[in-house]
């Protein structure tokens, strides 16, 4: 009966040892997953700004910081297809150490 019981509390341990691992990874990609909606809709900000803003102001580049501890970078730059018409503005935004990429396009503005 002894050896049983003690079979039995070494699998329960176990189980309960599992558990609270998966319970840590959980509230980490948690956690990740957070900052990465965050970083998204700050670029996603960003991206709507800059698809507003006239055509001259597609002409830069730059970065800000929306908030402490995040940094938000911009480039402009033509679409190698078409120059002339189209603009790819591509934002990467950083925060605790990962970085979040969105690229959009905008058509030029066409007198």
């Amino acid at each position: 009966m002894l050896a049983e019981s003690l079979v039995a509390a070494s699998i329960l341990a176990t189980a309960l040892f599992s558990l609270a691992q998966v319970l840590a990874l959980c509230v980490s990609a948690n956690d990740a997953a957070g900052r990465l909606t965050h970083a998204t809709l700050l670029a996603a900000q960003k991206i709507e700004d800059l698809r507003a803003s006239s055509a001259t102001a597609l002409e830069a580049s730059g970065s800000d910081s929306p908030e402490p501890g995040v940094t938000r970078e911009w480039t402009i730059g033509d679409l190698a297809s078409d120059p002339e018409h189209v603009a790819v503005i591509e934002i990467v935004v950083t925060t605790r150490g990962s970085a979040t990429r969105l690229v959009a396009l905008r058509t030029k503005h066409i007198p």
